[in-house]
This record gives structure tokens, C-alpha cells and sequence, in this order.
């Protein structure tokens, strides 16, 4: 090679060097078309525009457009069975300790608290959220919801204490007796899904507010419909709080709806169970959450006390109430509207379940009325609180939607109350001229009802006149019959009891042809009491008996049994309660068939041996009164006829 063409290699390559240099460095090129193409452009070997999720010729052919395969990412499907794996084996182990836990005897069984942190309030900050939406925690992982509770919350509210301590149990009230034995119903199976025609919930949420709200305004509804159901019902991500309240309101709902038979599917054992499983989350929430979903647990165990234990599960809300000063006026905080009136009307519902549930249990409030300050809250609909304060005025006539009904049951406690502490204390010591103390309250029960609103519409069993004229004829029973200030009651009073028990009964009677009765417990306690009271007033006066014929009180005790199997909806409890009135009034039948001359007005003997015989040592060593055979076989033996029935709880 000659000089002359080296020198123009060597050149050449040197424009080479210093043009790279002055030009960006190229990247890898992309795909090939014929690899960025869709399936059908590869096939039909058509330009392909790649767009997504349809390109344009896939798109104007109205075809599916399927991307190429190097353009999927797929995940690792190793990973997902291990996640898979690591679910079977957690399951595995709660298994294994809910086995565990079923193989030990309900006296040893003692709750077991989740191990999650409970949310601590701030001490700069003494207005805990009220409202659904602001009470949930956002950090709660899943793993913390789905932990599950076991412990006394979910026992039977009439468990039958282990008797071989010496414990006296003449002191339980009728409930222990009536539900002892009884198991909750057969429920639905966890993980069992409802059945498609009963899919919609919304009538059941409705039914919640219309029937039950009125009594305990435990929720606000357009926020709880906005913030907990609507996201519940739609599918999205919700906490364990959230699931819990809007399956026990559905469970609540589902619960008033009449049933058409004891074949017919228990719905809110579905929406119970599903509850339940977020209960552990529920207590690791903040106070006043966990207060409204206690109360949700309790208007539920109302209907239903086998599966749920009243009497701890009211006292737990009272005690997380009375931590955070609820009862007190003064430390009220200053927060919105809607916070300040929930707060207040979240008081009152602990307060009127409390003093409803001691009284049918026979057992002291759990708190006094001397140690409350708080105000009552304003007679407003869930609409107004929505509104300004200064615009937010009460109407002057009471709506079924407003708290009138709520109001006036709060003034009715207080009452019933005041009568349980003066006359049926356990501490109080008989004394004599208790005549006029009872007139004073029966006064005050008598302008209760005079002030009863009236409603054109009633939804709730509440709004009714029926329930109010219930409500009053159960206070009278319970200030006129025997106590320890009064064991032995005039024949007036014992007319009065007569009379308000006969009205009790009819006016049950009544809602139930209006289709408008609800079942608690509380309303069977009370219809059972009225039947037995009606029978103990005969058989403790024979000027009474005188005034009655056999056949009138035929269809007294016939009326009496009807009852309780009817408001019962076909329970187990309905039906024993029944059996016992209709034994009753056989023994009590049987005293129309003697002729007897009336001596006193009241048999003190039988009066000052049934019903007190165990409460007081001095009564204890007293025979048997000399009454008909039937009668004492009756007290003897038992209702049921092992011994289990204790006269002395009725009374």
C-alpha cells in the first residue's frame, strides 16, 4: 500500500473517533413489530400501534385486542402459595385453639383479651370522634381485625351458677329460672353466605331505625349510612369497627321481622356471626366507638340473652362512660354540634339500658342519680344536627323521627328508679304507713302518662299508646307489690296490681293483633310477671277472689298463656313460661270449687311465706302454709319438676 492511501486510512479513521465523540450515544432499539404487535396484527402481519387496552385496527375491527406476550407481567405464582400457605397454617392454629378452649368447663372459661394496643386518648385532646367515620383507626392492619375475642361478653346472660359452693340461689330473679337450660337457637354457620333472595339489606337498616333508634339513638344515621354502611355494602375496604356495626345493624333489623315459623331462616344469626369475628377489634378502639358497638351488642342480646351476657356487657359501656366523665356537665368538651348531641344521647341510651336491664334482673343500678350532671339532649331529628346551632330549633309536636320517644322513656327510668330505691332495696328494713310514698310515685307515674306524646304514624313499638300504657302498669306492679319495707300489702294496693296486670296483658294483646310487638327478654319478664301477679293476688285474697268467677278467670289465665307463646315468636322460653301460668291457675282454679267464708282480706300467712321466705332469716323457719295440696306441691316440687324453681324469685 502506497503512502498516499495510508495516509488517507489513518485520516479517515480519525473523523471516525472525533465524529462519535461529538454525537449522543445510541440505545438499545426497541421491540420489533413484529414483537410489539398484537396477537391478530401478528397473524394478519399489519402494522401495530401498540396502544392499550385496544389498538386501533383491533379496535376498529370490534375484536378483543390481546397484547403480545413479552408485554405481560406476570407475577411469581411461587410467592402466592406461599402466602397461601402461611394462611392454612394461621387458620390451622386458631383451630386448634378454639378446640382447646371448647374442651374446658364454662366456670374456668375467662376472657381472653386480643394483644393488639388499645388506642390511648390523648390527654390535650379530651373530645374523642363521635361520629363512625372519625372513630375508626386508620392504622389497623387486617391481621388486628380478624383476631379473634372469646370471653364473657359472648356468654349466656342467664347462666346457672355452679351450686355446690353453698351459693343461696333463691336470690336469682324469675329470668335465671325461665332461661335455665335454654341454649341460643339453632344460628347460622360461620362462613355460610346468605341466601341470594336475602342479599339486600336495605330494608333490614331501615327496620333498625325505625323501630329500634327511637328507644336507644345510639347512631347518627346519615353518617352512619354514609361513612360505615354505604362503604360496608359496596364492597370497599373496611376495618373491623366498621364491619362490626353495620353487621349488628342488620343483625337488629333482621331480628324485628316477624317470623312466619320455627322452619324459617334465622337471617340475623347470618349478620351476628359476621360481627362477631371484628369483636376484638371493636374493644381496641378508641372509647366512645367502642361504647356505640357495646350498645349495638345489647340491643341485639335483648332478643337474644343466650348468646349474649347483659349483665356484663352493660356494666362494661357504664364503666368506659363514667372513665371518660360522660355523666358529668362540666367536662363536656367543646366540640361540633353533631358531637356535643351524640355525646349526650350516647350517655342516656347506657343509662336507660342499665336501669332497664337491673330492674328485670332484680339488681342494683349502676349508677346513682345523685352523681349525674349531664344535660339531656335536644329533641331533634338526625336532620337537624346537620344544621347551624342557632338554627337547629325543637318542634313544638313530637315526630317519630325526633327524641321525644327517647325523652320521655328517660324521664319513666328515673322514676322507676326512685321506686326501686326506696322500696326494693335489699338494705331497707321494713317500716310501717309506706302508703303514702307510694301514692307519690303513683302520681308521678300517672303524669308521666298524661305528658306520653302522641303520634299520627308510630313505627316503633315504642311511639305507641299500648307500650305506654305497658310501661305504666309495670311500674304500678312493681310499687305495689310485696317489698322488704312492705312484705304485706293492703287489699287496695293488691286490687291495683290486679288491675294493671289484666291491662298489662291486653295491651300486648293489643300491638300484637297491630303487628307492632317486639320480643326482648325484658317484655317477656315483664308479661310473665303480670300472669303470676294476677294468680298471687287471688290466691292471697279471698275478698278478691270473691269478685271474680271461675270462668272469668279461666280466660284470664288462658289470655295470660296465649300471650307469652305469641309475643315469644315460638322460643323455647315463651313456651315454659306459658306451662307454668297454666299450672298456676289450675291450683288457682281449684280454690273457686271450695266454699270458704271470708275472715280477712288478705291471707298474711301465705303473703309473709311466698316470695320472702329466703330474703329474710325470721320468715325462713316458717312451715309451710296450710293451703290446698295442689298449691304446695306446686311451690315444693318446682315448675319443672326437678327442683329448680325457687317460689321465692317471683315475688
Amino acid at each position: 500500500m502506497s503512502d498516499e492511501e495510508a495516509s488517507i486510512q489513518v485520516s479517515g479513521l480519525d473523523g471516525a473517533e472525533s465524529a462519535a465523540g461529538s454525537t449522543p450515544v445510541r440505545r438499545r432499539r426497541g421491540l420489533k413489530r413484529s414483537s410489539a404487535a398484537c396477537h391478530r396484527c401478528r397473524q394478519r402481519k399489519q402494522k401495530c400501534d401498540g396502544k392499550h387496552p385496544s389498538c386501533e385496527p383491533c379496535l376498529a375491527a370490534g375484536v378483543t385486542c390481546i397484547p403480545s406476550e413479552r408485554l405481560v407481567v406476570r407475577s411469581d405464582p411461587c410467592c402466592e402459595c406461599e402466602q397461601l400457605r402461611d394462611q392454612v397454617q394461621a387458620l390451622r392454629s386458631e383451630n386448634e385453639r378454639l378446640r382447646h378452649q371448647l374442651d374446658c368447663p364454662v366456670d374456668s372459661f375467662q376472657p381472653e383479651f386480643i394483644s393488639t394496643p388499645v388506642l390511648e386518648v390523648p390527654l390535650e385532646d379530651p373530645a374523642p370522634p363521635l361520629t363512625p367515620s372519625s372513630s375508626r383507626r386508620e392504622t389497623q392492619t387486617n391481621s388486628e381485625e380478624h383476631v379473634a375475642y372469646s370471653g364473657r361478653i359472648l356468654l349466656p346472660t342467664f347462666r346457672r351458677r355452679n351450686t355446690g359452693d353453698g351459693v343461696n340461689t333463691s336470690f336469682l330473679t324469675s329470668p335465671w329460672h325461665l332461661w335455665h337450660g335454654l341454649n341460643a337457637e339453632a344460628g347460622a354457620t360461620p362462613g355460610v353466605s346468605l341466601p341470594s333472595y336475602l342479599a339486600d339489606t336495605g330494608e333490614f337498616a331501615e327496620l333498625f331505625f325505625a323501630r329500634r333508634w327511637p328507644q336507644f339513638p345510639v347512631l347518627h344515621k346519615p353518617t352512619f349510612m354514609k361513612d360505615v354502611y354505604g362503604p360496608f355494602i359496596t364492597g370497599e375496604i373496611c376495618n373491623g369497627l366498621t364491619k362490626f356495626q353495620a353487621n349488628f345493624v342488620l343483625a337488629i333489623g333482621a331480628s324485628e321481622k316477624s317470623r312466619t315459623g320455627p322452619g324459617e331462616v334465622a337471617v340475623h344469626d347470618h349478620f351476628f356471626e359476621a360481627a362477631i369475628q371484628h369483636l376484638g377489634a371493636v374493644l381496641a378502639s378508641d372509647d366512645v366507638s367502642c361504647i356505640q358497638s357495646l350498645l349495638l351488642l345489647c340491643i341485639y342480646g335483648s332478643n337474644e340473652p343466650e348468646r349474649v351476657d347483659l349483665w356484663y356487657t352493660v356494666g362494661l359501656a357504664l364503666r368506659l362512660a363514667l372513665g371518660i366523665d360522660m355523666h358529668r356537665q362540666e367536662t363536656t368538651p367543646c366540640g361540633s354540634f353533631v358531637q356535643e348531641e351524640m355525646r349526650k344521647r350516647l350517655f342516656w341510651s347506657i343509662y336507660t339500658m342499665d336501669r332497664s336491664i337491673s330492674i328485670a334482673m332484680g339488681r342494683p343500678t349502676g349508677l346513682q342519680d345523685v352523681d349525674i350532671t349531664a344535660a339531656l339532649p335536644l329533641c331533634l331529628s338526625d336532620d337537624q344536627l346537620l344544621q347551624p346551632r342557632e338554627t337547629a330549633v325543637p318542634s313544638v309536636l313530637p315526630s317519630p323521627d325526633d327524641l321525644s320517644t327517647f325523652l320521655h322513656i328517660i324521664r319513666l327510668r328515673r322514676i322507676n328508679a326512685e321506686i326501686y330505691t326506696a322500696l326494693h332495696a335489699a338494705g331497707n328494713a321494713p317500716v310501717e304507713g309506706t302508703d303514702p310514698t307510694r301514692y307519690h310515685y303513683l302520681a308521678m307515674l300517672n303524669g308521666w302518662l298524661a305528658a306520653a306524646p302522641r303520634y299520627i304514624g308510630p313505627t316503633s313499638m315504642h311511639q305507641t299508646a299500648e307500650w305506654q300504657q305497658i310501661a305504666y302498669h309495670q311500674a304500678v306492679l312493681t310499687l305495689f307489690r310485696p317489698s322488704f319495707v312492705s312484705p304485706v300489702v293492703s287489699v287496695d294496693g293488691m286490687r291495683l296490681c290486679a288491675d294493671s296486670a289484666i291491662s298489662l296483658v291486653s295491651c300486648y294483646h293489643s300491638l300484637y293483633a297491630k303487628n307492632k310487638v317486639s320480643y326482648t327478654f325484658v317484655a317477656l319478664v315483664s308479661l310473665f310477671m303480670a300472669a303470676i301477679t294476677i294468680l298471687y293476688v287471688l290466691r292471697a285474697s279471698p275478698l278478691l277472689r270473691q269478685e271474680l268467677t271461675r270462668e272469668v278467670t279461666q280466660s284470664n289465665v288462658a289470655s295470660c298463656a296465649a300471650a307469652l307463646r305469641r309475643i315469644s315468636g315460638g322460643r323455647s322460653v315463651g313456651e315454659r313460661s306459658a306451662q307454668i301460668v297454666e299450672r298456676l291457675g289450675k291450683s288457682i282454679l281449684a280454690l273457686f270449687e271450695t266454699t270458704e267464708t271470708v275472715d280477712e282480706e288478705v291471707d298474711t300467712e301465705f303473703m309473709s311465706w311466698f316470695g320472702l321466705r329466703c330474703q329474710q332469716p325470721s320468715v325462713e323457719s316458717q312451715t309451710t302454709p296450710s293451703v290446698d295440696v295442689a298449691w304446695i306441691d306446686l311451690l315444693d316440687e318446682g315448675f319443672d319438676l326437678r327442683n329448680n324453681f325457687y317460689s321465692d324469685a317471683f315475688i
